[in-house]
């Protein structure tokens, strides 16, 4: 266990924690469960308000490609994630079909502090939602893209990626989760 890493990740947590006191950590009921469905208008502002919130983030942690409105105590079906440099808001969207190859991550959340672990999810999926304009949108997403689409829609069913942890496996975060890769199954 590298104690340096872990004193640095726990510094990290506490700059965060002070600057963005709306988020909710592992232990807050919100997380534990479903959230309503939200008409177009809120679905818009509560997307543009994490996509801001998200933004920050990142320019503190350097990670972070999607958060969810649960993570800042609003029980919406909402996502964004952040991309390339863009924000993409998920309003009331729904995962349709996931595949049955599957792949590992040691997965980070903004929920979980300084804690990860290995999470198994579908490869590909396909999900449906209405985006910012108020359109309904289809779409398959693979690789990395389908696993973060995964995690972000699972906060809006009040599961946590430590809840799908691999048996074993969740432990502090001691390396750089920019060089995690995805493993096959």
């Amino acid at each position: 266990m590298d104690r340096i890493q872990i004193i640095k990740r726990t510094k990290l947590f506490l700059e965060i924690a002070e600057k963005f006191p709306e988020f909710r950590y592992l232990g807050d009921p919100i997380l534990k469960n479903k959230t309503r469905a939200v008409p177009i208008k809120e679905g818009i502002e509560i997307g543009n308000k994490l996509g801001q919130i998200l933004i920050e983030y990142q320019k503190i942690a350097g990670i972070g490609r999607g958060l969810a409105a649960p993570q800042i105590n609003i029980a919406k079906s909402v996502f964004v994630t952040y991309l390339n440099g863009e924000i993409q808001i998920y309003i009331n969207p729904k995962i349709i079909s996931k595949s049955k190859k599957l792949n590992y991550y040691r997965e980070l959340c903004l929920s979980c502090g300084t804690m990860w672990a290995d999470i198994k999810r579908s490869d590909t999926i396909r999900m449906q939602w209405k985006d910012k304009k108020g359109k309904i949108q289809e779409q398959e997403f693979s690789g990395f893209v389908a696993r973060l689409i995964q995690h972000e829609y699972d906060h809006l069913l009040g599961i946590s990626d430590l809840d799908k942890a691999e048996p074993k496996t969740i432990e502090f975060v001691t390396s750089d989760p920019l060089k995690e890769t995805l493993r096959p199954a």
